[in-house]
């Protein structure tokens, strides 16, 4: 299927290097870039469903023309020349030309042609090498309005080319020749097997993120503000330290997250969320973050947190059964299943504790039978209603960021906002009980314990991490002196 993709995008790419081109000083560029020239393609997901391969192709003719809707159009009618591409191509889009491929042998492919036209960039926040690779795309916005937009996929590939260096001369030798091997029919001797087919620890581990992503928000109302590849690509190469495994990779990649927020690699200036492209910065590619209304930072955040609960998950797996159950929640039926139906060695909770990679308290070992905690003060009654907590943290002048119980240790001073969620109806009262565990806080007489009235608001409750160790708080309401919904203990962890 590879050989097949590259036959394909190298027969678009050369019917577009032979037109003929007014007002242009030598023969189009046309070259692959994003995951599939970055070794980082995943199947995707859509509708709950495994979708076609994307291929993302640049189409960059050296011009002088002003005119982005001109470039735009005449890499359109270019594609629309050709007998066989005329019936594949889609509808104009936003920035690029589509063409869908009929799938074969159950696999299709959208392959996406972008226009552009060279436009070095000189900042001294980006290599000299690496600037000397931009271009400019054609964007098109409301009205039939087309801009010139900034980018950089060339320089980019060097760039994260580079990030793994050392990494991918370590592997590429032994792997070559494994695929070879495996594909003699399909490469004649190593030197045929392309780099692309070479997978790093940081190619690997990309690959995992992003089908986890797939699989963990199919289906869910919040799948629109899944986070983008361009965002965890990014973010995984700058935190590569040429690990030699995928685990080692991941838990790096998972530590930093929260720590590129005190870099500021994740930074909010203003109120503006900023991801910067660092070959481009003048490129967010958290732009959509700072839509209004937007639940897209939440979804980044919330997901990490899944990143991390579900490898424990696989960490701490007593029985096939539950290795079995976890891969298939984490990574979809036809990958989880594959994979745990051929693992053979030993069930991760066979030699070890139950434990977390992360800092985290695994679930086998949480514990609420503290001495010192009150008991309520209201008859607890059975009913149908329900309530639950949800939590954000605030430090560094950021907005709030999203995290779940018994999530990774927050760093001390980071102010804390719990909100009740509830189907109790109305009139009723929210109280908070907060519980502290662990040395430092019991040296300064804070274990606390007891219960505290909500804010102003009526149902959330701001507290302040102080004390390292592992704390709790849950929400209870109240109607008519009778407790008739609890939310369970929320769980956060303190450095």
């Amino acid at each position: 299927k590879y050989k097949q993709a590259v036959e394909r995008y190298t027969s678009v790419g050369k019917w577009l290097e032979s037109g003929d081109y007014a007002d242009v000083s030598q023969i189009p560029l046309v070259f692959p870039q994003g995951s599939f020239r970055l070794g980082t393609v995943v199947r995707p997901i859509q509708e709950g469903k495994e979708s076609g391969y994307d291929i993302d192709l640049v189409c960059c003719l050296a011009t002088n023309s002003s005119e982005a809707s001109w470039l735009k159009q005449v890499i359109g009618e270019r594609l629309y020349e050709h007998g066989k591409y005329r019936s594949m191509l889609q509808k104009e889009g936003r920035r690029c030309w589509t063409l869908n491929y009929a799938e074969e042998d159950g696999v299709a492919f959208h392959l996406d042609v972008l226009p552009c036209k060279p436009k070095p960039l000189v900042s001294h926040d980006v290599e000299h090498r690496y600037g000397a690779l931009a271009s400019a795309l054609t964007d098109r916005k409301k009205h039939l309005k087309y801009i010139w937009g900034s980018t950089n996929p060339a320089g980019y590939a060097e760039w994260f080319a580079d990030r793994q260096r050392q990494s991918f001369d370590r592997v590429a030798g032994i792997q070559k020749l494994q695929l070879r091997r495996q594909y003699g029919k399909v490469f004649a001797r190593v030197e045929d097997v392309p780099d692309q087919l070479v997978r790093t620890p940081l190619q690997r581990g990309i690959q995992i993120l992003k089908r986890h992503r797939e699989v963990r928000f199919a289906g869910l109302s919040s799948e629109s503000d899944k986070p983008i590849s361009m965002i965890i690509t990014t973010l995984a190469a700058l935190a590569f330290q040429q690990e030699t495994s995928v685990y080692e990779m991941l838990a790096r990649f998972l530590d930093q997250i929260q720590r590129f927020q005190d870099t500021g690699i994740i930074k909010c200036e203003n109120d503006k969320w900023i991801i910067a492209n660092p070959v481009n910065p003048a490129e967010n590619f958290a732009d959509r973050w700072n839509d209004q209304d937007s639940k897209k930072p939440d979804a980044f955040f919330q997901w990490v947190n899944w990143v991390q609960e579900d490898i424990d998950a696989i960490l701490n797996a007593a029985s096939s059964k539950q290795l079995d159950s976890s891969l298939r929640e984490s990574f979809g039926d036809t990958v989880g299943g594959r994979v745990a139906g051929s693992y053979t060695g030993p069930l991760p909770d066979a030699y070890q504790r139950p434990t977390s990679a992360f800092g985290r308290i695994a679930k086998h070992l949480l514990r609420f039978d503290a001495d010192h905690k009150e008991t309520p003060r209201w008859h607890i009654s059975p009913s149908q209603y329900t309530a639950s907590v949800s939590a954000k943290y605030i430090r560094n002048g950021f907005r709030p960021t999203a995290f779940r119980s018994n999530a990774p240790p927050l760093r001390k001073q980071v102010s804390l906002v719990f909100e009740a969620q509830t189907n109790v109806p109305k009139p009723y009262k929210v109280y908070w009980q907060v519980v502290n565990t662990g040395q430092e806080a019991q040296r300064a007489g804070q274990l606390r314990g007891d219960f505290y009235d909500s804010n102003k608001a009526g149902k959330s409750r701001t507290e302040c991490t102080k004390f390292s160790g592992m704390h709790w708080v849950e929400c209870f309401v109240v109607r008519n002196d009778v407790c008739v919904a609890r939310s369970g203990e929320f769980v956060i962890n303190i450095e």
